[in-house]
């Protein structure tokens, strides 16, 4: 009987792992597959290919990046558009993303605009219009890709955007020059929600205290020591103040009410208001240089060159 329990533990163990990396979220802001990262685990065992490191020397260490893009701006079949993607609103983007990724030593540069005129997919489902991307609409390893169609109809039209591929993203006419942008780039180039998690039966723990016996934060959520266990906090805004800072008193799976910073709020990565999303922690940006490192190693992210 005791044997018996044992193995029904351990399928409910494994069936909640899984329940915690669905391949898709989606919650309004935008879609992610985790599992395309790293894989939840019920026991903490960190991932020799990354330090964890949040020293800031660690992060000025790494070489100079360059990152060629493409936007693709999306029409009506007859060429009309209600809000077009321009050169001059390509350039505001590029802009916002060297300032949001500047400290990881990454440049991004503006290389073509490219405009598809095709009503299909100028406002539509974003899964229809990935699908219709992929069929019809060839690009090459070298670039980042990045399509800026007027809307997608998915959760009632607030869905932002999403990344789809190593090398292709979208966001919504709306969003192209908010934090919304180098939200999806950071996913692109590596990075997770710091909500990762959090509903699962091994969410992140809030200690930070390494010899805690509790202490997983190299394991779980979005794997970066130097952001704080986080909440999904999309529809809960009313939790944050107009300050950026959170007043909730919501708890993770174990008990333990979150400790949130401003800088927290203020997370590119996490589900937070527009007019807080402004900045990636060292830690982020490590992991984020470390996950470039390890994948070219493996022959990927052709679109990352050296200078």
């Amino acid at each position: 009987m005791q044997d018996i329990f044992k193995l029904v533990s351990l399928l409910v163990l494994t069936f909640a792992v899984d329940i915690s990396n669905s391949p898709e979220e989606e919650i309004g802001f935008c879609l992610f597959d985790a599992n395309s990262i790293e894989p939840n685990q019920y026991q903490c065992n960190p991932n020799p290919n990354f330090s964890y490191s949040t020293d800031p020397k660690d992060l000025q260490s790494f070489p100079e990046l360059i990152i060629p893009v493409v936007f693709w701006g999306i029409n009506r079949s007859d060429g009309s558009h209600d809000n077009a993607l321009t050169n001059a609103k390509a350039t505001e983007a590029i802009r916002l993303l060297n300032s949001a990724f500047e400290t990881m030593n990454i440049c991004f540069e503006f290389k073509d605009i490219k405009q598809i005129n095709d009503s299909e997919i100028y406002w539509t489902d974003y899964y229809k219009f990935n699908k219709h991307i992929k069929k019809n609409y060839r690009v090459t390893q070298k670039d980042l890709n990045i399509y800026v169609p007027y809307r997608f109809t998915n959760n009632n039209n607030n869905l932002r955007g999403g990344k789809w591929s190593p090398n292709q993203l979208s966001v919504n006419m709306l969003n192209y020059n908010t934090g919304i942008l180098p939200h999806e780039v950071g996913h692109i180039l590596g990075l997770l929600h710091t909500h990762t998690g959090a509903t699962a039966v091994n969410c992140e723990h809030v200690t930070r205290d390494e010899n805690n016996p509790d202490y997983n934060a190299k394991c779980a959520g979005d794997r970066v020591t130097d952001t704080n266990a986080t909440p999904k906090l999309y529809g809960k805004f009313h939790l944050i103040n107009d300050n950026c800072e959170y007043e909730g008193k919501l708890k993770n799976c174990k008990g333990e009410m979150y400790q949130l910073t401003e800088l927290d709020v203020r997370n590119f990565m996490a589900y937070t208001q527009h007019s807080c999303r402004s900045v990636f922690t060292i830690g982020q940006g490590i992991r984020l240089r470390e996950f470039i490192r390890n994948s070219k190693e493996k022959g990927k992210m052709n679109f990352v060159k050296k200078k």
